[in-house]
């Protein structure tokens, strides 16, 4: 539960009652809940209501839209959404686990091969994701959760972009810094951004899974995007013992600056972590 939540929680909204509150952002807040009608416990996504009402609804045709096209095991599952401005909600299956910010933060010493097959169920979601002509584009540990038996699975999407939209249709461009640790160098730079952006996000959150420390430093703006752009990340042998060649290339190969040298599909870097994990 978030200690320092900025508002008082909602006792219910529509047709759910509150649990418990999850985290808060400025884009949307995450809630256990209840469903009124049926008992079932559930996970409750409300967009910020602090936005601008057209942001608010934005953000929420974004996530709704997503999780109803998005049908993969590591995808969360949708149930139901509903509200008005200032009540927007989605419904989804309970994220009842542990989200990998969590992990990050607590340091906990999990098995490497273990760390390599989460993040190759993270792949296998944007492969989804992007199959379907989505890019996730705010890929960060907090939206990761492993529930029970080990699955992962991925949230998120309210700042997701379609790769190729329809005329007329628009992804919203407000609240980048969403992404500080995590952008992609073409993204920093204003450039097009295609899937290949979100690989590079997963790079970035393995590295941070890896070594408990996020690739370009801690967020000074203007420092840490100069970094994404210019630098090279520490080598991971700098945090990790002895780490494997295999490991040291995938993420280096994920980290490329120029999108033609990284993975170019999520599948082909799933399945390298993958044929890691069997050799561990």
């Amino acid at each position: 539960m978030n200690k320092a939540a900025k508002t008082e929680m909602p006792r219910r909204v529509g047709n759910y009652q509150i649990l418990e509150r999850v985290y808060e952002t400025r884009w949307e807040d995450l809630y256990h809940a209840s469903d009124n009608r049926s008992g079932k416990r559930v996970s409750l996504k409300i967009i910020a209501s602090t936005l601008p009402a057209a942001e608010q609804q934005r953000l929420f045709n974004n996530e709704r839209d997503a999780l109803k096209t998005l049908k993969h095991p590591n995808i969360v599952g949708y149930l139901d959404s509903g509200g008005e401005a200032g009540h927007l909600h989605i419904a989804v299956e309970p994220l009842d686990g542990t989200s990998l910010r969590t992990i990050i933060e607590e340091k906990r010493d999990l098995p490497l091969k273990q760390k390599i097959e989460i993040i190759a169920q993270v792949a296998d979601a944007l492969d989804c994701a992007h199959k379907a002509g989505m890019l996730h584009r705010t890929l960060m540990p907090r939206e990761i959760v492993i529930v029970e038996g080990g699955r992962v699975k991925l949230h998120g999407f309210h700042l997701c972009r379609v790769l190729d939209p329809a005329p007329g249709q628009q992804a919203p461009t407000q609240y980048f810094i969403a992404k500080l640790r995590y952008p992609a160098p073409e993204q920093v730079k204003g450039e097009g951004a295609d899937h290949r952006a979100d690989i590079f996000s997963l790079g970035a959150v393995l590295y941070e899974f890896l070594c408990y420390m996020p690739p370009f430093g801690e967020p000074n703006i203007a420092t840490v995007l100069v970094k994404i752009v210019a630098s090279k990340p520490e080598p991971i042998a700098s945090y990790v013992t002895n780490p494997p060649p295999q490991l040291v290339a995938i993420v280096d190969k994920a980290l490329a600056k120029q999108r033609e040298d990284r993975y170019q599909s999520a599948a082909d870097m799933s399945k390298e972590l993958r044929s890691l994990a069997q050799s561990l």
